[in-house]
């Protein structure tokens, strides 16, 4: 069921895509992460968004 209140909208897709993923182990990750954690790389990149 799609969400029609932009508000509402920008909420989930924050709440969705605000995280950072490792590139070495695939590891979710907090949105302030400077490390993984846990392997400890600092190879990270942002969720991707996908519309």
């Amino acid at each position: 069921m799609p969400i029609s209140d932009p508000e509402k909208l920008r909420i989930a897709v924050e709440h969705r895509f605000n995280y950072w993923i490792c590139r070495e182990c695939g590891a979710r990750n907090p949105p302030g992460a400077e490390k993984c954690r846990r392997c400890k790389s600092k190879n990270l990149r942002p969720k991707r968004f996908k519309r």
